[in-house]
């Protein structure tokens, strides 16, 4: 026995062999019990555990106004997905076909990459139809009609209506693009009616791989009010999801798109969180953890004032109105249909309220704006999109006569008491002309600086202009803000134009004739004529635009002022210096004087508007030309005149006087003061909604 089992250990082979079957056998009994005797059990645990992920998205904080008003909230929305699953292309179709019947019936809007108008595929970019084209290989010039048929043949198509194959098709292109799996999903439609959940919830077990998804939803309970410094929320996009996918958005992430829901995106947008379902291998769930809670964002506190804010849309829009259809005593003037308004708080450059017209409602962006509504937007010659507050230059016209004015006198080239003669035609430069010899054949004779700016007198600033010379004009330009950036922050602010700053490699003196009177060169923004009134009205004290007044979360914990004004400077890349122009008070209350019988006395240009006005107010209306239409119309202005509070300008374009736009700047006036001159009571009562959801 001993020889025998020596000689087996010592023949390797046996060795191997031994193992070999030894293994194989214990293999094989295993697998015959996993499989045959507890394989139906080991199935049903494997297909009851496949764990999907999925991002529960945060809500973004909320934007109030300064008293407390909700401006920006969120609500529950349901969105529509779909999982891949064990079908076939044509039980695809059928399902799709099914659950986008229910949608429709019920009037919801499937997610729609293109649509058809007039036999021709319309896509919402150049990227969606490139990447039509590169997904479909279409790479030589191609006729619609023949793609789509080629398209509904190779989806199996045939057998459908034609509206229902289109439909079908732009599910199918958005399976192509994004791709789909058990475990992520494509979005079908956003924001669907509770008419559909309940239907589609009824067809659900029936339908594999569809899944209701509730969300918080962006809403603006003012619709249209205040939309410009808001802007609106939308679908990330592929670039915009590279820059910002290592700092927690998903593809599926929604994103600030403009106005201060962008600029504001890093404290706006909250925390996602994570929900893990097990579902089978049919995509049906079984049961749901949240594995991360989602943590709300940050809230935002505005400078604005709602209830001003209101009254400034709405009066803007009510005198274009009349404006353009000869109204309440205007001169007609067809071509006017657009305009703005800035109110600033004097001594904090604090924006109360800012207003650009035509406007947009937000609303209609969340989860994707509709074909029709994009087309109605995009083609709207005057763009209700376009900030025209921070956007829109202007050329400034006698509004800019206090600029010079005060640029005179504190240069010395003036004094408050010197007189100068009007004499219709100016002997300088180009012999230009005052307004009132070119409109009456007169004069305004002997007038001093404050008289000159009551009745716009142009010879006496010619003079003034020609002695100081545009060097001068432009240091003052500068010293009070105008061709610079105010930091407001909002993306699309522009600089400006200073005449006579590096415009043109020669300047003539009737360049600086020009030029002082407004003209020429000069084009400003209204939250730039803003900020020189306010600059001008509190004594020469520059102040940084704002519209931010806080941050903070649910947990009152605030972001500092420092940190704030950091991330501004960076999104803005204006790093705006305060500064103090040191005025005379003798200067400033002639150029006060001045703006104060023009709104008061008999003969002022916009004594009509405000002379019933139980507060005194300084202003000065200006009519700028324009290449084609009728003249802009602008006023600029504040109160109360001998302590003032408030600055405001609007701009009409094509308005045709500055008179027209003192009536809106009376409305304002009126109920700013109507307001600070009473008790505010119950603040938070005043908002149109409840704050929305939180996590």
């Amino acid at each position: 026995m001993k020889k025998s089992l020596k000689t087996f250990f010592d023949n390797r082979d046996s060795i191997l062999k031994v193992l070999v079957y030894t293994v194989s056998i214990v293999f094989l009994t295993s697998l015959t019990k996993l499989q045959l005797i507890e394989g139906k059990e080991y199935r049903e645990m494997s297909e009851k555990k496949m764990l999907r992920s999925s991002i529960i998205e945060a809500p973004r904080g909320e934007i109030y106004d300064r008293n407390g008003i909700l401006l920006a909230t969120n609500k529950l929305g349901f969105d529509l997905e779909l999982y891949r699953t064990k079908v076939t292309s044509k039980q695809l179709n059928n399902i799709l076909n099914r659950i986008t019947s229910i949608l429709i019936k019920n009037g919801d809007r499937i997610n729609e990459p293109f649509s058809m108008e007039k036999n021709e595929l319309i896509f919402y970019s150049e990227r969606e139809k490139k990447n039509f084209e590169e997904i479909y290989n279409l790479k030589e010039k191609y006729a619609i009609k023949e793609v789509l048929e080629k398209l509904y043949k190779e989806y199996e198509l045939e057998d459908f209506t034609e509206e229902d194959k289109f439909r079908i098709l732009q599910i199918r292109y958005i399976i192509a693009k994004e791709g789909y799996s058990l475990f992520k999903s494509i979005g079908i439609a956003s924001n669907i009616s509770y008419e559909s959940v309940i239907m589609l919830e009824e067809i659900k077990a029936d339908i594999p791989g569809i899944n209701i998804k509730v969300s918080p939803k962006r809403h603006y309970p003012n619709g249209s009010y205040v939309s410009h410094l808001l802007g609106y929320v939308g679908s990330i996009t592929r670039e915009e999801y590279e820059s910002v996918k290592d700092i927690g958005y998903s593809y599926n992430s929604n994103i600030g798109k403009m106005g201060l829901e962008q600029s504001m995106e890093k404290y706006l947008k909250g925390k996602d969180g994570t929900l893990r379902t097990q579902v089978d291998s049919m995509g049906i769930a079984n049961d749901e953890i949240v594995h991360k809670e989602a943590v709300t964002g940050k809230n935002i506190t505005l400078t604005i004032d709602y209830r001003l804010q209101k009254v400034a849309e709405d009066s803007l829009q009510t005198v274009i109105y009349d404006v353009a259809h000869g109204l309440k005593g205007y001169k007609k003037s067809p071509e006017a249909s657009s305009g703005s308004i800035v109110v600033l708080d004097i001594n904090t450059a604090e924006v109360l309220a800012m207003a650009s017209y035509p406007t947009f409602d937000p609303n209609d962006f969340i989860d994707g704006i509709s074909y029709n509504k994009w087309k109605e937007i995009n083609n709207n010659k005057t763009k209700p999109m376009f900030n025209r507050a921070i956007t829109g230059t202007y050329s400034p016209g006698s509004t800019f006569k206090m600029l010079s004015g005060i640029a005179a006198l504190e240069s010395g080239h003036v004094t408050v008491e010197e007189k100068i003669q009007d004499t219709g035609v100016y002997k300088y430069g180009h012999n230009p002309k005052c307004w009132v010899y070119s409109a009456h054949g007169r004069t305004h004779g002997w007038v001093n600086v404050s008289e000159a700016i009551k009745v716009s007198c142009n010879c006496y600033f010619y003079e003034v202009g020609r002695r100081m010379g545009v060097e001068e004009l432009v240091k003052y330009a500068k010293l009070f803000g105008l061709g610079s950036k105010t930091g407001i922050e909002v993306s699309g602010e522009v600089k400006g134009i200073i005449a006579g700053d590096n415009n043109v490699s020669k300047w003539y003196l009737g360049d600086t004739l020009s030029a002082v009177i407004g003209q020429s060169y000069n084009s400003y923004t209204p939250i730039q004529l803003a900020n020189y009134i306010a600059t001008l009205s509190n004594g020469g004290n520059l102040k940084r635009v704002s519209l931010v007044k806080g941050v903070e979360d649910n947990r009152d914990s605030k972001v500092s002022s420092d940190e704030l004004l950091k991330h501004i400077e960076k999104y803005t890349g204006v790093k705006f210096k305060e500064t103090n122009v040191e005025l005379k008070k003798e200067h400033i209350d002639a150029i006060t004087e001045g703006m104060k019988t023009v709104t008061s006395e008999t003969g002022g240009t916009s004594y009509i508007v405000f002379k019933n006005s139980e507060i005194e107010v300084a202003g000065k209306t200006g009519t700028a030309q324009v290449t084609t239409g009728a003249d802009n119309g602008l006023f600029v202005g504040f109160a109360p005149a001998d302590k003032p509070e408030i600055a405001v300008v609007t701009v009409i374009e094509n308005g045709g006087s500055g008179i027209y736009t003192a009536s809106v700047v009376k409305a304002v006036m009126d109920e700013y003061f109507q307001i600070s001159q009473k008790e505010i009571i119950g603040k938070t009562e005043q908002n149109i909604v409840k704050p929305g959801i939180k996590y």
